[in-house]
């Protein structure tokens, strides 16, 4: 072939793949005929996807001649699916979506790490949308939790907020971003400061033993937090929060997407004068004041339709303000960054990520010119593949492997400065037995470098008949000795001494639980029985015949959790529901008989939901009553020690207009006040306001 035709056909060929390309587009509208603004809809087994503008209209370009399978999705709205087939130039498809506060069709991903219709999940899994905990005034991550899921609580100890969920402390509850790890825990609770809901699409909450897929950690639970993908070509919100002692949530987001490259950036400040409720005692203050600043980059970048690379970064500052005598304060740092890179071939799919965390923890030397002083350091990376292989219509399985490992300095260790590695296979099946069985099994086998080997297996079944859901679970869960419990050396003031146990084993569990749900459009209940069975349980214990005063981390405790949980959506009437919750667990040391600590048997919520929509105003109006029993905390010479029981109210009213949202309300409506309550520590009844601005909505 001569140079001008090898030139010739460089140049026309880049137009002749273009005219072969295709487009579907159409209009999306509700049920009274009026545009649905902001609607996501991508193309499954694609990286293609967009938003419908003002007028409902959505297009999306760059495909082949083929046939595809659309997913429109809207808060509110039903999720739909639809499958057409295109083949030249452009394709009408249009959408009539139909109103709903119970999506069952939405898609999760933490109960199986694929994508799949909540309905048909056979692990139990709640879903929070953020979008609707932020139309209640609600703006991090804990309070939503705290607002959605009956059994989960907070704690207020020290400087920390601490969690609970059923029955079991956070050193038990696995919390991930996005399916990654969050570094720098102190007693299994990570810095809850850092995830507020405005870059956040919902959380999904898997209660039980889910070590097989999740590892370390995930003996009572995992909660995903599931960031918002880039879909619309222009994105960006302006928003503040302002309560009772200049307590200050504000910031924004910013996005973009042209051609092959979306980016979101989003910044986010808090503030508050704090405040304390004993002030005649010498304890810390109940909410120490503070201010922090969080900042998020993330890109998406699609080379073509079976292709994105996600690359990110994030930091996190926190100042704690120094109500103490003492010349120094807490400052703490973090930050994080990734790469994903997922791969579409047919109904497979290959994905590649690497994600390192760093958490640091200074004094602040107040004397010194505010010099900050390095007191720890916590760093973990995960290297992880994972293939997607659908074997038949009705099996799919999903392996992967990974390599993790956690740095750490603290002075408080032998040497200052430890680590560990782990490596890690697993595996796991999901196979349609049938048009109303559904079954999921999956093993994790990892080789930990304090430890050596380790499985975790889980089973779990689906069984629908009409409007009836019955699930079965069975599994183990593990946590991995920490590096402070393999390696501490701490002198507690001269006074005793705390060290580490480079012997130490994995805490374990076995946990089953069987779950029943009435689903119809107007009312969705679920009823989950459940039992947790630990052993080896780390804790620290004296030393005897010591000649210093000594605790040592050992494998000597065991507990048995059971309990039950019943949640229930009803719809009354048109736009009006009525939402209850209530757990109920019965925890156990086994060693002492004793209540688990920071425990309550009796929790639960209620409220009542009116929601009104007509084409571009909404208003949502809550009115929401938190539920807590006594909690018990420990043995002392008076006798046990309990938090004493409590209720608390909320109201709020958020109206949206085009591109305004306006929030109002009021949380602790009837003034509860228990300065002693670990649980609760509001300082009274708070009014707060809230506003949203969308410039997208604009356009």
């Amino acid at each position: 072939m001569k140079p001008f035709s090898i030139v010739l056909l460089f140049l026309l060929l880049p137009s002749a793949i273009y005219s072969q390309e295709c487009k579907i587009s159409g209009f999306v509208a509700g049920k009274d005929s009026s545009n649905i603004t902001g609607a996501t809809i991508v193309i499954k087994g694609t990286t293609l996807g967009t938003v419908t503008d003002k007028s409902g209209f959505y297009e999306i370009t760059r495909l082949k001649a083929g046939t595809y399978t659309m997913r429109i999705s809207f808060l509110g709205y039903e999720t739909q699916e639809k499958t057409i087939s295109v083949t030249r130039g452009n394709t009408r498809l249009d959408f009539v979506m139909m109103e709903s506060d119970l999506d069952l069709n939405e898609v999760v991903v933490t109960g199986t790490k694929s994508e799949k219709p909540l309905k048909n999940v056979p692990v139990v899994t709640q879903v929070i949308s953020a979008a609707k905990m932020l139309d209640l005034g609600i703006t991090n991550v804990t309070e939503a939790l705290q607002t959605a899921v009956p059994g989960l609580s907070m704690s207020q100890f020290g400087t920390r907020a601490s969690v609970t969920l059923q029955g079991m402390d956070s050193k038990y509850v696995l919390f991930l971003v996005d399916g990654e790890r969050i570094a720098g825990a102190v007693n299994g609770d990570i810095d809850y400061s850092m995830l507020n809901l405005e870059n956040v699409d919902r959380i999904e909450v898997i209660k039980g033993a889910s070590s097989s897929l999740y590892g370390s950690n995930a003996i009572g639970g995992v909660i995903n937090i599931i960031t918002k993908k880039i879909t619309d070509p222009f994105d960006g919100k302006i928003y503040s929060r302002y309560s009772r002692n200049n307590e200050l949530f504000s910031g924004g987001t910013v996005g973009l997407k042209r051609g092959i490259i979306g980016s979101r950036t989003s910044f986010n400040y808090s503030r508050t004068d704090g405040y304390d409720l004993t002030p005649e005692s010498n304890h810390d203050w109940t909410q120490n004041p503070y201010n922090s600043i969080n900042l998020k980059q993330k890109f998406e970048i699609t080379p073509g339709p079976h292709l994105s690379i996600t690359p990110y970064l994030g930091y996190y500052q926190f100042e704690r303000g120094n109500v103490s005598a003492r010349p120094a304060h807490d400052f703490y740092s973090d930050l994080n960054s990734g790469i994903k890179a997922l791969y579409y071939a047919g109904k497979n799919s290959l994905t590649v990520s690497y994600y390192r965390d760093r958490y640091n923890t200074y004094n602040v030397l107040e004397q010194i010119h505010n010099q900050k002083d390095l007191v720890a350091y916590d760093i973990i990376e995960t290297l992880r593949l994972q293939g997607n292989i659908q074997i038949s219509e009705r099996n799919n399985l999903i392996a992967g492997a990974e390599y993790n490992t956690e740095n750490i300095f603290s002075q408080r260790i032998d040497g200052n400065k430890k680590g560990e590695n782990e490596a890690v296979l697993y595996a796991q099946e999901d196979i349609r037995m049938g048009e109303k069985l559904f079954l999921i099994a999956g093993v994790r086998a990892s080789y930990h470098s304090s430890y050596g080997l380790h499985f975790a297996p889980k089973i779990s079944l689906l069984l629908k008949q009409g409007s009836f859901n019955f699930r079965t679970s069975a599994g183990t869960g593990f946590r991995s000795p920490e590096l402070k419990e393999l390696y501490m050396n701490f002198d507690h003031f001269g006074e005793w001494y705390i060290v580490g146990n480079t012997d130490l084993k994995p805490e374990s569990s076995r946990y089953v639980s069987g779950s029943v749900e009435f689903s119809k459009p107007w009312n969705n209940t679920s009823f989950t029985a459940y039992s947790n069975k630990l052993s080896n349980m780390i804790t620290d214990r004296w030393l005897p015949d010591t000649v210093r005063l000594t605790r040592q981390y050992q494998n000597v405790a065991s507990a048995s959790v059971y309990g039950f949980d019943l949640i229930s959506k009803q719809k009354l009437i048109n736009n009006f529901w009525v939402n209850a919750g209530y757990s109920y667990v019965h925890s156990t040391d086994n060693q002492s008989g004793l209540q688990l600590y920071g425990t309550a048997k009796h929790s639960g919520n209620v409220s009542a939901d009116y929601i009104f929509r007509k084409k571009e105003y909404s208003l949502t109006t809550q009115l929401y009553c938190k539920i807590m029993g006594e909690k018990f905390y420990e043995v002392t010479d008076q006798g046990a020690s309990f938090d004493k029981p409590y209720t608390t109210w909320r109201l709020t009213i958020t109206q949206e207009f085009k591109w305004l949202r306006f929030s109002t309300g009021v949380d602790n409506i009837f003034n509860v006040i228990m300065p002693e309550n670990l649980d609760l520590i509001s300082l009274g009844r708070c009014f707060f306001v809230g506003i949203n601005i969308d410039f997208s909505k604009l356009r």
